[in-house]
């Protein structure tokens, strides 16, 4: 199965980006940018997360390392709730 790309440039003109801010944000390991004869592509499965950083970026007024933390906080608030939850089934076990 081919991976589902989208040139950068299509991204950048359909969300009103600047390029720029795909390439602050590949440099912070946001997201990963593939090369192909010369063009940058975005793979698909990546466009939800940075539709999400876009609209912290422009609506929002974050900035590039402020996002990174974001994104991190998060990561971590899920990963609580999965413990939370998981910890809640096992006690569900003594009841």
């Amino acid at each position: 199965m081919s991976e589902e790309i989208i040139p950068v440039e299509t991204f950048c003109s359909y969300y009103h980006v600047e390029r720029t801010f795909i390439e602050s944000l590949e440099s912070y390991g946001l997201i990963s940018i593939s090369y192909k004869e010369n063009q940058r592509f975005i793979l698909k499965e990546e466009l939800t997360e940075l539709e999400k950083f876009s609209r912290m970026y422009y609506e929002l007024d974050i900035n590039i390392p402020g996002i990174d933390a974001l994104k991190h906080l998060l990561e971590k608030i899920k990963e609580l709730q999965q413990e939370t939850e998981t910890l809640r089934a096992r006690l569900r076990i003594y009841e």
